[in-house]
């Protein structure tokens, strides 16, 4: 039994919160299900593949307490698609009615038994207040390189978290480019070191909020909460690569390159650039770029950028996709490349950096004998 009203941009924003944690495809019918359950005047909405769980409370008039689970897509179909300002839900048995205005579905509806239990968010004691802005932009400028789900080493998957008492530190890595973050504003009581999913990161950008989160580590799972939402994440199983070791040290060659001028050339090449390799040229000569691709079916593209640049000439290919990614991240008006020859991975940083943020992003050139 369940029966309650509930605003109808509430309930729609609660739903598009939670249901993002559905599985696309599941052999167990209960996790394609949203779990309704009420608590006092609030609504409990939550969803989970067992790997990820979103919980969140609304608010609610609620005339009978009680719990259903409703096929998640489905329910957020309808409710996308009402027109009232209000949305009646009553369940009896094994049928629930949603109504709102002269609109009314009937769905088939499971109890709570046949739900996957819960996580629970841990006592306070275990709970570290995190800035949430500064998360976000952390989280940002580094899970674009995390690798993907296809990637052999499970560990690359993810994003490190290193949490301590002089900073958080966030790194993603595939294997062709790695970002590194080092936010020395944050610093924990504990140290904390985990690799998170880059699904239940991307669920916690979605939350717009400028209340502080709440981040709890307890055994395999470590767990946000912000206003009325938590999220839970199993940790992906380490160990992470020693990524300091592919940083190089010895990268004193310098070019000073406009951010944007680049950007918009790359994606001016890309259109030619074999979509294989996406390789693009750089030509890097006495303040001046020029990037250069080709491609057998589509022809040629070559322009030239002027950059600031003093040592001797340098040629160097680059998967032109991923510089694009890095350039996105970054807010400075110029770009350094920090190099030392054709084939070693290249260091790239904003020449501005955020205060208290220190930042860094690499990329491997692309070594292939059909060069220029």
């Amino acid at each position: 039994m369940l029966k309650l009203l509930v605003d109808h941009k509430t309930f729609l924003d609660g739903l598009n919160t939670v249901s993002s944690a559905l599985p696309p495809k599941t052999s167990l019918p209960s996790l394609s299900n949203i779990l309704l359950e009420t608590e006092g005047d609030l609504l409990r909405l939550a969803a989970t593949d067992l790997d990820t769980t979103v919980i969140t409370l609304i608010p609610a008039t609620i005339t009978t307490q009680g719990s259903i689970a409703l096929p998640g897509k489905k329910l957020l179909e309808i409710v996308r698609e009402l027109s009232g300002s209000d949305v009646s839900i009553n369940a009896t048995g094994s049928r629930t009615t949603i109504s709102s205005a002269r609109s009314s579905f009937t769905l088939p509806c499971s109890s709570k038994d046949s739900y996957p239990s819960l996580p629970s968010f841990g006592s306070e004691t275990d709970k570290i207040s995190l800035p949430f802005d500064v998360v976000k932009e952390g989280i940002k400028k580094t899970v674009y390189a995390v690798a993907g789900a296809s990637e052999i080493r499970a560990s690359l998957t993810g994003l490190l978290w290193k949490l301590n008492s002089d900073c958080l530190e966030m790194v993603a890595t595939d294997g062709h480019r790695l970002a590194k973050i080092k936010m020395n504003e944050i610093k924990g009581n504990t140290e904390i070191e985990a690799i998170l999913s880059t699904k239940a990161l991307n669920l916690l950008l979605k939350i717009n909020s400028t209340e502080p989160v709440l981040m709890s580590s307890q055994s395999s799972q470590i767990s946000f909460h912000i206003d009325n939402t938590s999220i839970y994440s199993r940790m992906i199983e380490g160990p992470y690569p020693p990524y300091e070791k592919v940083i190089p040290q010895s990268n004193n060659i310098i070019l000073k390159i406009n951010k944007n001028d680049l950007n918009s050339a790359l994606k001016r090449m890309r259109i030619i650039a074999n979509p294989a390799t996406h390789q693009i040229m750089f030509t890097i000569e006495h303040n001046r770029v020029i990037l250069h691709a080709e491609n057998t079916d589509a022809g040629e593209a070559r322009e030239e950028i002027i950059a600031f640049y003093e040592n001797n000439p340098i040629q160097v290919a680059f998967n032109g996709n991923l510089i694009i990614d890095i350039l996105k991240n970054m807010k400075s008006e110029y770009v350094l490349f920090n190099l030392h020859d054709s084939g070693t991975a290249v260091i790239i940083v904003e020449e501005e950096q955020e205060s208290k943020i220190e930042y860094l992003t690499l990329v491997m050139p692309v070594r292939l004998p059909d060069t220029i």
